[in-house]
């Protein structure tokens, strides 16, 4: 299938390989990386191309997971070729260090494949953010903001109290309450990364509430022309929401049932494009966020592990094993949920994830001294092994953290709320708190502990990666030498 849709120099290059590197050859990875690098445009071309609707919160994560599931589909093509060209089984032992050459080019395939939807999530975000200018969105944000206090459609926005005689609720239009209603809240008031921005204090000294209707019927006609500009359309005009703010201007502290409060929908709509576009211009793609790389590096290393051991082993060993490993947590979830508390199935859960782990390292040791038989028991225990060994250690960090004095988890919070803390009375018309030494301590240790627990939590995620790596040819070595043995079916 390769050859026939392939370029003439690709497909001369395979017949090379072939001759002079088959190991390069069985991976298929010429053809994975010009097919590949074709897929990627297309994925960069559908990004640019799909329409934005800036009032929708964008959601590139879910393209990127259908992108995914349809490359996943695409890569069973490329495995089946891949498998079925056995070098480790019809053609004995490898040369050393080719078992390397191997796992990273079957890795190397599947990032291909995994990264499919990426073009597409940074075509998309690149749209975006170049709908707009930095200095213009952040033009029309202050405009809102500054204008929003004319728009009463709630009385939220202002202050407000309750006539506990008259079971009416009253609000002001000249006090406001000068939060920013349009602003992203990751962006809320930092006023040293953008101090363009204006903070809630600079919003309540610029309000100067007006009787002048022409002047309110101007400031809500710049607020309807902005958000018209983002897609946004409200549902009045100028001149009612205009008379409104004039009438409850006057009148002061007004009944809110004395003017419509209400058609404010499109302020969530608004909200929703600024957050689309401020994200997109100044945030990070959650492509690139550390905790997403890592997740995307255990999936492919796993994935490209699977690929390794079935070549390794007789498929239907591989299938059995493939069973367990998807029966056993729910096996071992049941019996934690029936014969644990609530409070400690996590725990037995995990104990049941140790017991596992404990009865692979003994196959392993019991397989490395067997020479005259091959035993398929404890072949899909080995098999279990390679594949949760590079996990046991994180587990185990966490369980530690989770249920033991280690790391000191349960012992130190933030309490404000601790006999510590000592409150004076209203001071300048707030409460005000002073907390001794030891609510200090508690702090920083628990900071201390948590950083700890990073640090090591970050070492039992690479460590096992490097020692997997280097005990890499003495896993083909178990295999190989597995299927060499006579059989014990």
């Amino acid at each position: 299938m390769f050859k026939k849709i392939a370029p003439g120099f690709l497909n001369h290059l395979d017949t090379h390989l072939l001759t002079k590197y088959p190991i390069i050859w069985i991976s298929k990875i010429h053809y994975i990386l010009w097919y590949g690098f074709l897929l990627y445009i297309i994925s960069a071309v559908i990004g640019f191309f799909v329409p934005v609707d800036l009032t929708s919160r964008i959601d590139s994560g879910l393209w990127f997971l259908l992108l995914s599931v349809l490359s996943f589909i695409l890569s069973w093509f490329w495995g089946y070729r891949y498998l079925i060209f056995n070098k480790e089984k019809n053609f004995g032992n490898l040369k050393w260090g080719d078992e390397y050459k191997n796992f990273f080019l079957v890795f190397l395939c599947i990032t291909v494949f995994a990264w499919f939807g990426s073009p597409f999530v940074v075509s998309y975000n690149t749209k975006v953010a170049n709908m707009f200018t930095d200095k213009e969105i952040i033009a029309d944000l202050n405009t809102l903001n500054e204008i929003e206090p004319f728009i009463p459609t709630n009385y939220y926005s202002y202050e407000n109290t309750y006539d506990t005689t008259k079971k009416q609720t009253y609000f002001n239009v000249n006090k406001i309450n000068g939060y920013n209603n349009y602003t992203p809240w990751r962006f809320l008031n930092d006023s040293i990364n953008y101090p363009q921005i204006k903070s809630n204090y600079q919003l309540r000294l610029s309000y100067t509430p007006s009787a002048d209707y022409n002047t309110v019927k101007a400031k809500v006609e710049k607020h309807i022309a902005v958000c018209n500009k983002y897609g946004v359309f409200p549902q009045y005009t100028a001149d009612e929401m205009a008379a409104n703010y004039v009438k409850a201007q006057k009148a002061g502290w007004i009944d809110i049932n004395d003017i419509p409060l209400n058609n404010d929908y499109y302020k969530e709509q608004i909200k929703t494009a600024f957050n689309n576009i401020f994200d997109a211009k100044f945030g990070t793609l959650f492509i690139w966020d550390k905790d997403f790389l890592w997740g995307m590096f255990y999936v492919i290393f796993s994935l490209t592990l699977l690929l390794v051991l079935f070549k390794l082993n007789n498929w239907k060993q591989f299938l059995i094993m493939a069973i367990v490993m998807c029966l056993y947590p729910l096996v071992a979830f049941i019996f934690t949920q029936i014969l644990f508390s609530y409070s400690d199935s996590e725990a037995a859960f995990q104990w049941f994830v140790f017991l596992l782990f404990v009865i692979t390292i003994i196959s392993i040791v019991v397989t490395a001294s067997e020479k005259r038989s091959f035993k398929p028991f404890f072949n899909i225990l080995n098999q279990i092994f390679f594949l949760i060994v590079v996990y046991m250690p994180m587990i185990i960090i966490y369980y530690l953290r989770r249920h033991s004095a280690v790391f000191e988890y349960y012992r130190y919070s933030y309490d404000y709320e601790s006999p510590s803390a000592t409150t004076i009375a209203q001071v300048k018309g707030q409460s005000v708190y002073i907390y001794d030494y030891r609510h200090y301590l508690d702090q920083y240790l628990y900071t201390y502990w948590q950083e700890q627990y990073d640090i090591w939590f970050l070492i039992c995620k690479i460590s096992p990666i490097i020692v997997f790596f280097i005990c890499l040819p003495l896993m083909k070595k178990l295999f190989v030498k597995q299927l060499a043995l006579p059989r014990r079916t």
